[in-house]
This record gives structure tokens, C-alpha cells and sequence, in this order.
């Protein structure tokens, strides 16, 4: 449906991702936002859709936000021009938008973080800031003026007593303006600013989302409590009386060190569930209709779909297939088959069971209905 144009992938990737940032204009020629201004608004609306609007002014204070689920007089009170209604995790809810995401597949999935939608009507923005995770701005519909500067900024000033990271100084020293199809890609840490010109701007925003250290830490903590290697109690250096009983000495230290290190050593083939786990993690919301099976049997007389919020990964070794489904671990013994079987469930958004082989591995039919019964997957719903 979509296909990135202009834009050479193997140069892309060499020389600018996570390094420096790239204007292509004509991306996707002929683009189109998928909705209008009044859609995504109805969108903002439905419970579970995590919208924001920022009001720079007229509103009881500068840069206001508000958050949804949205009511329709929220909308009937905005100003005229500079406000903008941001709305998260579209692809979600928009199945039509997974093509789009499907153009970014030159970057690891499991670093794709959502694909948020912005309108705004004249001088609409929020403010000049600086993101942590790597984004590609794609203009929808209309004009936005995009401004940065090529600097890396670390530990940015912002101002006091706003609920948005808004620097305090930003000096621009490079801007363009963006007409439907063009896109900028943007790494970590550089600031910009953008703002609408003229009415009907709505800008697709793929983000992709780098973990912190801590993040990690708290993943091998998980992992490492499981298996007790976080046990280990503390033992002396060997003791001498020629010290004062309060002083923390360096080898006391040390010793302390050696623990964590010790931990680190044992905890070897831990890191594929450690990484897995963390990357995959995600709690399913509950506000989707789910339905709990009994059999294989019994599913196979539905269509299934992946859960909106479903994160799925798969890491293969000499002896395992190891499948992440939102955090938890599924294991298959190291096969071709069974790793076609991780791509299948990793790719796939539809699950009609009723076309599969008429006997499917007895392990593939018993994961299948676990992640049914998990909700990992639920029954597409006829509205008619």
C-alpha cells in the first residue's frame, strides 16, 4: 500500500540512524492522512485512546494540557489557532495504519514504540523540546515548519512549572517546511520545534523507543531473583584489628563490587529472558472482548487477532526457539519448523486456525490456545 521513496535504506542506516537527522522530501508521494481532523478528534474520545491537548494560549495557563478520553465540548472550547491534539498508539487502533508502520521494518520491531497523530490548526505546536527515542516526523496533511538544531543536547534546561518538557533557550540552525509526504527523521537528543502554518496540519509521528539502563537492571533483577543468584549474602574480606570500626574501607568496597560481578558471571544464559521479557513486556488492557477456549477444537471455529497492546519476539539459540509474548517466555525445542512457527505468530495480525493443516503440531495448537486463554489473542468481533 505504502513505499518509502527517495530514500536509500543501506545509506540511511550507515550514516544518519541514532546519528544524525535526514529530511526526504517525497517519502511517500501522494500521502494522505488516513483520517481528518474531526476523526482523529472522535477518536480522542474513546475510552482507552491516551490523547493529549496543549493549548499554548488563551487557556488559564500557558501551554495547558488536558487529557483525554475527550468529550465534544472540550473541542467546541478551543481557540482558534496555537493548540495542538496529540494521540497515541494509533496503530492500535487503526489496523489500517499497519502498513505504514510495515515501511520501518528495516529497523528492529521490538524498537518500535507507536505511531502517534497530530493536528493543528494555525501556529498550533508544543514548544521547542528534545525527545529520547528516535522518531520519523511524516507531514499528513497540510504545512508544519520544523526547526532544529544539530547539536545533541544532554540534561536540557527546561522551564519551571509546565507539565511539558519545554526548553528555556532554543536557538535554531536549520529549518524546512513539510508538505504532505515529505519526513524528517530526528535521533535522540536533538531539539526541535514545530509548528503548524495555516490550518488542517496533521503530522504521523513513528517513534522508536530505547530502554535506560535501569530498565535493564530491573529485568536481570527479575530474572536473577527467579534463579537465586541474588542471594548471596555478603562475606568479609579477612579481618584485622588495625582498623577503625567505622571506616568503610576500599577492599570492603571491592568486596561489595565482586558481588554484583559474581551475580553478572552466573547469570550468562539468563540475558536471552532478560532482554526477551523486557522487550516484549506489556500489560493487555482489558477493555477488548475477549473469549476463553476449552480445545483447539473450539478455536478454530473463530478468527483471531492479535490484542492491541500484544508485543511478540522470538530469539532462536542451538537449542531452544525461545517465543516473548508481553513478558513471558514460551519455549519450543530449536527446529526450522518451529521457528517458521514464532515468525508466523510474530508477523502475522489475523489467525484463521480453521485454514491451518488439518493436524498442526500437537506444541503449535497447545501455545496457540494459551495465548487465547491469555488474551494474547482475541476473537474478531462482526459488528454487523
Amino acid at each position: 500500500m505504502w513505499q518509502l521513496q527517495n530514500f536509500d535504506i543501506d545509506d540511511f542506516l550507515a550514516n544518519y540512524w541514532q546519528r544524525k537527522p535526514l529530511l526526504i522530501r517525497q517519502a511517500l508521494p501522494g500521502f494522505n492522512s488516513v483520517l481528518t481532523p474531526e476523526e482523529l478528534a472522535g477518536l480522542a474520545c474513546e475510552p482507552g485512546v491516551s490523547g493529549r491537548l496543549v493549548i499554548e494560549k488563551d487557556a488559564d495557563t500557558p501551554w495547558h494540557v488536558q487529557y483525554g478520553p475527550f468529550q465534544e465540548t472540550d473541542f467546541t472550547r478551543l481557540p482558534p489557532t496555537h493548540y495542538s491534539l496529540l494521540v497515541a498508539e494509533c496503530e492500535k487502533w487503526l489496523p489500517e495504519l499497519q502498513p505504514l508502520v510495515d515501511c520501518f521494518d528495516f529497523i528492529p520491531h521490538w524498537r518500535f514504540d507507536d505511531l502517534m497523530i497530530s493536528y493543528a490548526p494555525d501556529q498550533g505546536s508544543v514548544g521547542p523540546h528534545v525527545d529520547e527515542y528516535d522518531v520519523f516526523l511524516l507531514q499528513g496533511s497540510g504545512q508544519r515548519k520544523w526547526s532544529i538544531n544539530h547539536q545533541a543536547v544532554q540534561n536540557p534546561a527546561i522551564i519551571d512549572g509546565l507539565e511539558l518538557a519545554i526548553l528555556q533557550q532554543f536557538e535554531a540552525d536549520e529549518s524546512w517546511t513539510l508538505a504532505p509526504g515529505d519526513m524528517l527523521y530526528l535521533p535522540p537528543g536533538i531539539a526541535h520545534h514545530g509548528v503548524a502554518i495555516g490550518d488542517g496540519c496533521m503530522t504521523y509521528s513513528i517513534g522508536f523507543r530505547a530502554h535506560q539502563v535501569s530498565d535493564v537492571i530491573d529485568s536481570f533483577q527479575l530474572e536473577a531473583d527467579a534463579q537465586g543468584l541474588t542471594h548471596t549474602r555478603y562475606r568479609d574480606v579477612t579481618l584485622n584489628r588495625n582498623r577503625h570500626p567505622y571506616e568503610i574501607r576500599t577492599e570492603d568496597i571491592l568486596q561489595y563490587k565482586a558481588m554484583v560481578y559474581q551475580a553478572l558471571d552466573q547469570s550468562t544464559a539468563l540475558w536471552p529472558d532478560i532482554v526477551g521479557k523486557l522487550l516484549s513486556d506489556s500489560t493487555l488492557s482489558e477493555d477488548v472482548e475477549t473469549l476463553p477456549c476449552d480445545s483447539f477444537e473450539q478455536a478454530t471455529q473463530f478468527l483471531w487477532q492479535k490484542h492491541p497492546d500484544a508485543r511478540f519476539f522470538y530469539h532462536a539459540d542451538e537449542q531452544q526457539v525461545r517465543l516473548y509474548a508481553n513478558g513471558q517466555l514460551h519455549a519450543l525445542p530449536q527446529s526450522p519448523e518451529n521457528i517458521d512457527f514464532c515468525q508466523w505468530l510474530c508477523q502475522q495480525r489475523l489467525f484463521p486456525l480453521d485454514s491451518l493443516e488439518q493436524t498442526p503440531d500437537p506444541t503449535h495448537a497447545s501455545l496457540l490456545l494459551q495465548l487465547i486463554n491469555q488474551h494474547a489473542l482475541i476473537p474478531v468481533i462482526d459488528d454487523e
